[in-house]
Order: structure tokens, then sequence, then C-alpha cells
């Protein structure tokens, strides 16, 4: 959708109340992950409901955009962060341009490189700042080899006050993402805001795209099936599915496990997956485009997932949208939106308790039934127009603090 020339129309409160938004990001298409998917979910629902918005990220090499409101940032790549360029904050090229935009607030996704431009940029431009924090940073300092664990720990318990607690408003996807930025010593006005999730075309959910699903996967079209979608990374924890499918494949002789997704340990699990007995029934698949995930995730009989890591865990609300129940473990920010006994079963973190949810499950076929139903029916909470409203009611409440009106410092659900 065209999202018109953010330099013109008036700003909040003069009548229309469309606002130029400044949306500031890490990461951007054309890399897939959680953030991405979440960021361009609220870019296009801000778009549909009138107001402009340009994007501001990283330069991705030989990539294009199709949007001409996104403006890039001089970027480099490292041996540490091949995938994920790193902006060069000191940019001002930038300024020039975006200030021309005369952006009513700005919305920072990330508080690092790119997250000091916006923070630079709210402030010379004199709106608010909001910030959404997406990550568990403290769960990542391995990515950092050459930092000791506890230098990388002590730099976030410094870093993450400092950034956020300048921002006007916060919004976290889940209220473990609120109580850790509550233990750094956060104190700006906290909303907690799950990311919403579209609902998936129905032609993309038929039985012959779910029979096409599986022959892609390699997994044939009568075999119970468990499947993982996911970044293949170490801080995942998929050898416990890996660990539980083992026991799962002795329960439910013919079931399979597909496991989608790229990453750096996408080798390791090959391996692993190599030398489990049913690994025949293992289908280590690699990277799917999101746009073409819809019929995977509705193949399948239950999507598994044990990472606990998360803010949120945005892919099981893909899977549930596509009407495929869940078994994962609690911990993180994965299990709040999950009903447990409705739309999935939140086990502890044990191999042998998350194969036994598993099996149960997939054994009895009335109450996979009956999660499914569950499934259509709580995806509807979870739709891109009620999350875009209460994002729009945050940035409100963001001018009307600016204006001299502040509204009281908690944590908002």
């Amino acid at each position: 959708m065209d999202a018109g020339d953010p330099a013109e129309g008036p700003h909040p409160g003069s009548g229309s109340g469309r606002m130029r938004i400044g949306v500031f990001s890490e990461c951007y298409e054309p890399v897939q992950n959680g953030v991405t998917t979440s960021l361009r979910t609220l870019v296009d629902g801000l778009r549909h409901e009138g107001h402009h918005v340009f994007v501001v990220a990283p330069r991705y090499a030989g990539h294009l955009d199709a949007d001409p409101f996104v403006l890039r940032l001089p970027s480099l790549h490292t041996w540490f962060s091949k995938k994920y360029p790193i902006a060069a904050p000191w940019v001002a090229r930038l300024s020039r341009e975006a200030l021309h935009l005369a952006p009513s607030l700005v919305h920072s996704h990330n508080p690092f490189f790119v997250g000091l431009v916006a923070a630079r940029y709210a402030r010379d431009a004199g709106v608010p700042l909001i910030a959404t924090y997406h990550t568990l940073y403290s769960h990542y300092g391995h990515y950092l080899k050459f930092v000791p664990d506890a230098v990388v720990q002590g730099l976030l318990r410094w870093w993450m006050p400092a950034y956020y607690n300048r921002c006007a408003q916060v919004i976290v996807p889940s209220r473990v993402a609120a109580d850790s930025l509550l233990s750094y010593g956060v104190r700006a006005p906290i909303t907690v805001l799950p990311t919403a999730v579209p609902l998936p075309d129905p032609a993309l959910l038929t039985a012959d795209a779910r029979v096409a699903a599986r022959a892609r996967l390699g997994v044939p079209a009568d075999a119970r099936l468990l499947l993982y979608v996911g970044r293949a990374a170490r801080e995942k924890n998929i050898e416990l599915v890996l660990d539980a499918f083992g026991r799962v494949a002795t329960d439910t002789p013919g079931c399979h496990l597909a496991v989608v997704g790229a990453g750096p340990h996408l080798d390791a699990l090959r391996q692993t997956a190599a030398n489990m007995v049913a690994a025949d029934r293992v289908h280590i698949v690699g990277a799917i485009p999101h746009d073409e995930l819809p019929p995977v995730y509705a193949c399948a009989d239950l999507f598994v997932f044990s990472s606990v890591t998360e803010t949120q865990g945005l892919v099981m609300a893909e899977a549930r949208a596509a009407g495929t129940p869940c078994v994962l473990v609690r911990g993180g920010g994965a299990s709040e939106t999950i009903v447990h006994g409705e739309d999935g079963l939140v086990v502890d973190q044990d191999a042998h308790a998350f194969a036994e949810a598993a099996s149960r499950v997939l054994g009895d076929a009335d109450l996979l039934a009956t999660m499914r139903t569950h499934c259509q029916r709580r995806a509807l909470l979870y739709t891109p127009d009620a999350m875009t409203r209460r994002v729009v009611d945050v940035y409100v409440q963001a001018l009307s603090d600016q204006r001299g009106n502040p509204a009281p410092h908690t944590v908002r659900t």
C-alpha cells in the first residue's frame, strides 16, 4: 500500500489524526526474523490507518527497496555478524533527509547503533522517542566471543536504563520482557503489547496446500508431524526438541519431525539428528521464505518450541493463526499468550515431560481437533488491526505527555 508523502499532511490534533512516524531498526528486510516480521506488520498497519511512516535501517549489500520510504544508513559487515550489517550512527545524511519529513514522533526498535540515531533524531526534531524492547539481550552474549560474559552483562546493566529511561514510552511484547527492563532499573512507562500476526489466506491452508507443504518437507502425507520453525541458534534449545522427538518416535511409530530455519547452529543440529535412532524421520530443512510458511504451519499436527530466551515467540502465534496447536517449554515470554489445555500445552524444560505432552495430543484425535478450533478462535485476538490501535494509543499518550499531561509511570497490559 502506498504510504503517501510523509512530508505532507497535518500533525496529530489538527483534525485528521494522522501522524508522521519514523521507525528505526537495526534489522529490517531482507533479513527474516521475528523483529523484521513485527516491524513489517506494524508499518503496514499504521499505513492502513492513514499514518505516514518512513523506516530507517542499515544498508544491505545488493538489496533494493520497493518501498520509497525506507532510508538506508551506510553500514559495515563484520566477521561476527555477517548477516546483520552494523550501521554507522554518526552519519549526517540522515538528519538532512529525515528532518525534512517533520515527524510527529520516533519509534526505535533497538537500543544500539540505529537506536542511537533514533534518539538523536528525536531530540533534534523535538518529538517523543518511543521504543520497543524485542530481545532479551542478556541471553545473546555468546555471540560476542571475544568479550567475557561478565563484561557483556555489566554493559547491559549500564546501557539498558541509560537508553530506555530517555524514552517517553516503552512497548514490550510480554510481561517477561517488562520484568527484564524493570530489573535493569528502567522507569519509563511500559505497555505490554504482543506482536500481531495476520490471519493467513485460507487458500494457503487447503488440504492440497498442506499435502504440497509436506512433500516439500519430505514428510509422508499420512504421517504424524511435529514442526519447529525458527532460527537455528544455540539459545533456541532445539536439542531438547530432538531429544523429546526420540521418545515420541518410540510412542508414535511413523511420526516425523521437521526443523525449518537457518542459522549458525544448523550444521550441529544436522549432526545430532544424523546420530538419532529415528534419524530417517528427522528433516532439518533450512530456511523457507516467510510468505511461504502458512501451509507449512498448517500441515503439522503440532508445533514444538523449547526456547526460554524469547520475549514472545512470534512463530507460535503464526502456527496458531494457521490452526496448529503447540507444545512448548515454560520460561521466557513464549508461553504468555498460550492458554494451557486450549491452544497448546506448556511443560517444564524436560525432554521426558515434553515428549509425554506431545504423545498425549497426538494420541487423542478429539483433543487435537478441539485444540485446533481454539487456535482459530484465539488467533482473532492478535490481529494487526488490534495491535495497531493499541500502538497508536501509546503514541497518543506520548504526545499528550509532551504537552504536559503525563500518565503514571506504570506497566500497562
